[in-house]
């Protein structure tokens, strides 16, 4: 998962060991309003599971 904060200078970057954590970490950061841009990807394929900016939001069913 990916994310930037309102301050600029400041991001993240952390890996999930399980989709239901990164899953819930990326709606909790979402629900909270602590980032500006959220963007979570699938390491094996590259493949974007959530990005909060473009509106993706795939069910945790397909993570």
């Amino acid at each position: 998962m990916r994310s930037i904060r309102p301050n600029p200078s400041f991001g993240a970057a952390d890996r999930y060991a399980s989709s239901t954590a990164a899953h819930e970490a990326a709606l909790r950061m979402r629900d909270s309003g602590l980032a500006t841009q959220i963007q979570v990807i699938r390491i094996e394929d590259g493949v974007v599971l959530f990005d909060l900016a473009a509106g993706v939001e795939i069910p945790l069913e397909a993570w």
